[in-house]
Formats: structure tokens, sequence, C-alpha cells
């Protein structure tokens, strides 16, 4: 599968990304979204296509998740990822399911493409929240 993305920079710092799904700015400076910052929303992105796919297949539902990721790169050149923690929250999810649910996201961890690109170099870290 083919992934292209254009990025153009008409400025050091602040610069478009294009796909043949939309466009957003990226920056170096806090006027938009940072490259990590792209890089972690992917890796929610593809966590979270991951994670609805085997629930799917389980018939298992919730209302809302919110995915918080923190990432600490490292401090030696090239400054990779050292270490990426997410907290995910799940608003109404049956509670005789939230074990299972809990496994899905361990599958979902193992067999997103992202989260397996970044366990090369770092550590992932999941913690879950079940809400009311």
């Amino acid at each position: 599968m083919a992934i292209n993305v254009k990025t153009t920079f008409k400025s050091d710092t602040e610069g478009i990304v294009e796909t043949r799904s939309g466009e957003s700015a990226i920056s170096f400076t806090g006027k938009a979204l940072a490259p990590y910052e792209f890089f972690m929303g992917g890796f929610a992105g593809c966590l979270h296509a991951t994670f609805k796919e085997i629930l799917s297949k389980k018939k298992i539902n919730f209302e809302e998740i919110t995915y918080d990721i923190s990432a600490i790169k490292r401090e030696e050149v090239p400054t990779t990822l050292k270490e990426v923690t997410v907290q995910v929250s799940i608003t109404g999810a049956p509670k005789e399911k939230q074990k299972q649910i809990v496994k899905s996201m361990d599958l979902a961890e193992k067999y997103c493409s992202i989260s397996a690109t970044i366990q090369m170099i770092a550590n992932i870290d999941i913690q879950i929240a079940f809400l009311d």
C-alpha cells in the first residue's frame, strides 16, 4: 500500500502537509502541529483503528475513547523516541466486558503497524481507565 504525502515549506518553519484526504499546517514554532505531534496523532489513529476492528469482532461497544499520548525523546542525536505513554480513557464500556477490552488493547498494540514501528526504538506503556 503506497502512502503519498506532499509537504511544502514557504518559509523555514511553516509548511503545509497535503494528502489525498486533506491538508494541515505544520510548524516548528508552535503555530501549527509539530512533526512529532503529527506522528503521535497518526499512532493514536492506527492504534484506534486496530482496536476498533478487534472489538467489532467481539461485538463490544463503548460510548467514547480518548488517547492522551506523551512521548519522551532521547537526548543523543538522532533524538529518537525513548518512552511513549498512552493514557486511554474509555466511557460507557460494559463492566462485564472490561477485561476483554484490556486484552483487545494488548492485541491492538501488537498488531498496529505504527506501534510495531515505535517498539523498535522505544518502550510503549498503555494505561486504560474506564469512566462511567
